[in-house]
């Protein structure tokens, strides 16, 4: 591994878990970035495929600052964020997620937006979905850019979260984003136990210190396959679990009163009628996180919707309160 005394600009993180057969795309589209000033961080986290194999083969590369092969598995995306973290020594971090990859262009073109605009504290463009293979996946498309659009955007930080995390987060993926690292966040115990929402948190976090600059290019290739993390917890009701809480720390940022608090609680409702089976089998602690979320009045007229909506699908009796 190369280390040299001058820092880079960009500390580009690579966390990988199990993810073989699509590493070696992913670090060859960092190294074939036409921006050079960056530093390569190689993170594994006891990978029990070939990735092992795969990393050491880069080890000796000069734009490979840290190569870190654990011995044991953390079980979380984050932990493995914040050791990146905490090893980066460049002013901007990108934290390239080991299954996707990266148009050459990427770096060229989002960290002149972080030079230049002093107020952001991230930049990030659009997304490519394509499947295992590196294939478009036809008609799927997450950037549903309005006609007409400028080139690019600046969100100030309630903005940013108001228009981009508010229900969801639309800064969907880690590998679109580049951000500054002297204003992230630190990465919490309750993140490190996270497995859907962690990143959207991270985010709302992060727009607490400054605004985003939005390149409307597809300049990131976000990977769908079948040993993903997120679909499977999303089916696991961690959307709810986890994004609800998350919800509340936005409401709290953009204080938003009663009705803006029930506003959230009733999409979140809408969003729950597609899982009939988790307002069954969870609904204390359903009831209780949207009760946190829209309190008093509102909230009690949220939780007799849940009921009607839980008595709808399954004819159980109704709570009475």
């Amino acid at each position: 591994m190369c280390v040299t005394d001058t820092f880079p600009l960009v500390s580009v993180i690579v966390p990988n878990y199990n993810h073989a057969p699509y590493l070696r795309q992913r670090i060859e589209s960092v190294l074939a970035q036409t921006f050079s000033d960056f530093e390569l961080i190689l993170l594994d986290d006891c990978s029990t495929d070939e990735s092992r194999k795969i990393l050491e083969s880069y080890a000796s590369h000069p734009k490979v600052s840290e190569l870190v092969l654990n011995e044991h598995n953390s079980g979380s995306t984050f932990v493995q964020w914040a050791r990146g973290l905490s090893l980066a020594r460049g002013k901007y971090v990108w934290i390239a997620e080991s299954d996707d990859f990266a148009d050459p262009r990427f770096l060229e073109t989002l960290v002149p937006e972080l030079e230049n605009t002093p107020d952001a504290v991230m930049a990030f463009s659009g997304s490519h979905m394509v499947d295992a293979f590196g294939k478009d996946i036809p008609g799927m498309d997450w950037d549903r850019y309005p006609r007409n659009a400028p080139e690019k955007e600046f969100y100030a930080g309630e903005d940013l979260v108001r228009k981009k995390l508010l229900w969801t987060a639309d800064v969907y993926n880690a590998s679109m984003v580049v951000f500054r690292r002297d204003k992230a966040p630190g990465i919490t115990s309750r993140q490190m136990k996270m497995r859907y929402c962690g990143d959207w948190l991270f985010w709302v976090r992060l727009a607490r210190n400054g605004g985003a600059v939005e390149i409307r290019q597809k300049l990131n290739y976000f990977r769908q396959h079948d040993k993903k993390v997120s679909p499977g917890a999303s089916k696991a009701g961690l959307y709810f679990s986890e994004g609800i809480p998350v919800m509340q720390e936005v409401a709290d940022f953009l204080e938003l009163g009663s009705a803006g608090r029930a506003m959230l609680a009733g999409r979140t409702l809408k969003r729950l009628r597609a899982y009939p089976h988790l307002m069954n089998e969870r609904k204390d602690e359903i009831t209780a996180l949207i009760d946190g979320l829209s309190p008093g009045a509102y909230g009690r007229r949220m939780r007799l919707i849940l009921w009607y909506e839980i008595d709808k699908f399954f004819n159980i009796t109704r709570l009475q309160s």
